[in-house]
C-alpha cells in the first residue's frame, strides 16, 4: 500500500519526466540504471539473488532503451561506438546475473557514470547558451 508521501513522490517524478527534454530523459535513464546496479550489488552482498536478478534485468531494460534511442543520423562514429558500448554493458550484466557475480557490475556502473557526467555537461552547456 502506498503512503501519501510515496504517492506524492510518484506524482512529482511523473511530472518531471513528462516535462523533461530528451537530454534530461537520458540523464534520468542513466541515473536509474546506476541506481538499479547499486541495488543489485547490495542484493548480491546479502545473498538476495531474487532482488539482484530483478535489479539487473531492470538495468538491462534501461540500457536497451538507451541503445534504442541513439540517433543513428549523427555524423561520425559516436552512434556506432555507443551501440557497441551498450552491447558490452548488456553482455556483462547477463554474465553478472547468470553467475551472481557482482565483479562485472562495478565496471558497468563506472561506464554509465562517465556517460552520465558527459550528458550532464551537455545539458549544462545548453542551459548556458
Amino acid at each position: 500500500m502506498y503512503t501519501d508521501n510515496r504517492r506524492a513522490k510518484d506524482v512529482y517524478l511523473g511530472s518531471q519526466i513528462l516535462g523533461a527534454s530528451p537530454e534530461k530523459l537520458v540523464i534520468f535513464l542513466y541515473e536509474g540504471a546506476i541506481k538499479s546496479l547499486k541495488r543489485a550489488e547490495f542484493a548480491l552482498d546479502n545473498s538476495d539473488n531474487k532482488s539482484a536478478h530483478h535489479e539487473l534485468v531492470k538495468a538491462q531494460d534501461i540500457i536497451n532503451e538507451l541503445k534504442q534511442s541513439i540517433n543513428q543520423e549523427v555524423a561520425g562514429e559516436l552512434p556506432t561506438n555507443l551501440v557497441s558500448l551498450y552491447d558490452f554493458m548488456l553482455n556483462e550484466l547477463v554474465k553478472a546475473n547468470l553467475g551472481k557475480d557482482k565483479g562485472t557490475i562495478g565496471p558497468v556502473v563506472d561506464m554509465l557514470s562517465e556517460l552520465l557526467e558527459s550528458w550532464q555537461e551537455v545539458l549544462a552547456q545548453q542551459n548556458n547558451i
